[in-house]
């Protein structure tokens, strides 16, 4: 019986000594048994938004959107183009001069040469509002990507915070457990001694065995749960999943704020305004208006406009020496009806209205997905401030209760069963309470990420 015990001891020196997060949490926070990085909820959702490549995607997809806002300015603009030196030289052989059938003469032919600039000053003037609703429309594109980019940040916080209360959650579920074993080792004592004196009988000494069994297996089930939820954190931050580092307790020192939180209909109300998704997919339908609108300027006429001026001689400096003579100013306005090009603009037209109801459809989509978040948040939220309301006067009940069974079976008047009773319902209700309180924490922040609080 010795033996296993320091067998059982050991093994759990050697759990926390390759778990030394954990030890920043409990009765150990002030040891440090491994040189680590301690880490604060913000400086976790600092690195997260640091090394998140999705964030910085969308960071480049408003980068990308900024530019073609900046080109789609061409379609206003006027072009302007300067031919500086046009020259040609032609060769002729004789040619006969025919009149009436009858060849009267012979043209000389020879080397000719002509040099020529000109200068053209071109715009497009109206084209059924295509331009201008291109602008728009790219500007509107930018407002959506920064409203992505925001709705990015905004999910890599949330999630964030849930991997760090999930972590943890599963630290103090792991001391509760580790707890439950120390209960069962010292009830293992008890019931070892009574039995060599001759107080119990045997089987009593097996039950203590068993359930201090199941007591050790509930604890590596919950050092696993330790393991993952930092892997998921570090994942979520963006760092390797080995690192060692320690994060601090909101809890620790301080108790659980609970102040109520808004209704129902006023949380709905301002996830319309604050929340990032659902004014990004209301932009998404700007955006499919103007591109409707777009395409329909096909079937408007367009209107354009030039001015040019060229010279042209047979001599270098006839082009660019005597400038009062051998120039020409042309001036051109063209009006242009579209009739028929095939089936080009109604296929646009209908493609961009075809747009314009996935937009439609998206918004309600995201508007159900974030009142569903709101509803399950806050029923979390109602949930586990009933749970740790109750939880207080579970466990005293739980310990006094325990107290009591261990004193029966003390003196005889009682079951180790009882004991065992006793034990599993403290354990329930602390486990109970640590788990509220961090699902209520968790509750919070998805609350707070479905209204756009990144705070």
């Amino acid at each position: 019986m010795m033996m296993r015990n320091t067998i059982c001891a050991a093994v759990l020196i050697v759990s926390g000594l390759l778990c030394p997060a954990e030890w920043a949490h409990g009765q150990n926070a002030g040891s440090d048994p491994e040189p680590g990085v301690l880490y604060t909820l913000d400086r976790c959702i600092q690195i997260a938004l640091d090394n998140n490549p999705q964030i910085e995607i969308a960071r480049r997809q408003v980068e990308v959107r900024q530019a073609a806002v900046f080109g789609s300015y061409t379609g206003i603009m006027p072009r302007l183009t300067a031919n500086v030196v046009n020259a040609n030289r032609t060769t002729s052989g004789d040619s006969p001069v025919i009149v009436n059938g009858v060849e009267i003469q012979v043209a000389k032919g020879g080397t000719r040469t002509n040099f020529g600039n000109n200068v053209s000053l071109s715009m497009n003037l109206y084209n059924g509002g295509e331009n201008w609703n291109t602008i728009r429309r790219d500007r509107q594109l930018v407002a959506n990507g920064k409203l992505d980019q925001v709705d990015t940040e905004n999910q890599v916080t949330v999630n964030v915070k849930t991997g760090y209360y999930g972590l943890l959650r599963a630290m103090r579920l792991k001391e509760v457990a580790e707890e439950n074993v120390r209960l069962n080792e010292e009830q293992l004592r008890r019931t070892q001694s009574m039995y060599e004196i001759g107080s119990v009988a045997r089987v009593e000494v097996l039950q203590a065995r068993a359930n201090l069994g199941g007591a050790q297996i509930n604890l590596r089930n919950q050092e696993k749960a330790v393991l993952q939820a930092r892997a998921e954190l570090a994942n979520v931050m963006g760092i390797g999943s080995s690192d060692t580092f320690r994060i601090t307790d909101p809890l620790e020192g301080g108790s659980l704020d609970m102040t109520p939180p808004m209704a129902l209909p006023d949380a709905l109300r301002m996830a319309e305004l604050t929340n990032p998704a659902i004014q990004r997919d209301e932009g998404g339908i700007r955006s499919a208006l103007l591109q409707t609108k777009m395409a329909r300027g096909g079937l408007w006429p367009t209107i354009s406009g030039s001015i040019g001026y060229s010279r042209s001689g047979v001599r270098f400096q006839d082009v660019y020496g005597t400038y009062d003579k051998n120039w020409r100013l042309s001036f051109n306005l063209n009006l242009s009806m579209p009739i028929l090009n095939g089936t080009a603009t109604y296929a646009q037209i209908s493609q961009a209205q075809t747009q314009q109801l996935i937009a439609e459809e998206t918004l309600r989509q995201t508007r159900r997905a974030t009142s569903l978040t709101i509803r399950r948040a806050l029923l979390d939220l109602d949930t586990a401030r009933e749970v740790i309301a109750l939880s207080g006067d579970n466990i005293a009940a739980s310990e006094e209760s325990l107290r009591l069974a261990e004193e029966r079976y003390r003196v005889g008047s009682g079951t180790l069963l009882e004991v065992f009773n006793a034990q599993e319902a403290l354990v329930r209700a602390k486990s109970d309470l640590a788990s509220a309180q961090y699902d209520y924490l968790i509750a919070q922040a998805t609350l707070d990420g479905a209204l756009g609080k990144q705070d």
